[in-house]
């Protein structure tokens, strides 16, 4: 499942702009599928891509516990099923920008890939992904719903930072929220109609 570092507040991309943070979830509980932000606050572009990104991570862990405990209640084979979410880094050039001028996204494309070194390629995205889903390594670990991530720029190692600079992290404190987690999957399901 794609999340991003932006989830957490004290990360580099997440501390610009409005954090994201779900509260209480108080614009789910009060107005349901009409709610502009899930915190029941007014809609902000930027705050909402955060939020969805942290929405991804608690929608992991809960997905994993779930499978674990349908596993274990009902003697089936959830146990082998594992699931992670992971940042695949700032990839300017996918079309996360396409609202914005073309000239704009082209430069900060160039200066944050380039330049600054602190972008990723497509490529590297698909490359975490593939190493997330094929290596035994991530199988196991944290039995399920991890958080895999690398510091800014980390493609410049290429592979060989799977499993080293690319590897399994602490999401942030919000996101390590179980009983969030197990709220948000209840209203998710009561919107849906599940």
């Amino acid at each position: 499942i794609t999340a991003s570092g932006v989830h957490d507040p004290d990360s580099p991309g997440g501390a610009q702009g409005i954090p994201a943070g779900l509260g209480n979830l108080e614009g789910l509980e009060r107005f349901g599928r009409d709610c502009e932000m899930i915190d029941g606050s007014d809609f902000n572009a930027d705050k909402a891509y955060k939020d969805s990104k942290l929405c991804n991570v608690l929608f992991t862990r809960e997905l994993q516990r779930r499978l674990l405990s349908s596993s274990s209640n009902n003697n089936n084979n959830n146990k082998n099923l594992v699931v992670h979410c992971f940042n695949p880094g700032l990839i300017v050039s996918t079309g996360l920008f396409r609202d914005q001028n073309k000239v704009f996204t082209k430069l900060f494309d160039f200066a944050a890939t380039d330049l600054f070194k602190v972008g990723e390629t497509p490529e590297w995205g698909g490359s975490a992904l593939a190493y997330m889903t094929t290596t035994s390594e991530t199988a196991a670990a944290a039995g399920g719903g991890g958080y895999y991530s690398s510091p800014p720029g980390s493609s410049k190692y290429g592979k060989d930072a799977f499993g080293n600079q690319f590897n399994l992290n602490t999401p942030s404190e919000e996101a390590r929220d179980d009983d969030k987690a197990k709220r948000l999957w209840e209203l998710s399901e009561k919107l849906l109609s599940l």
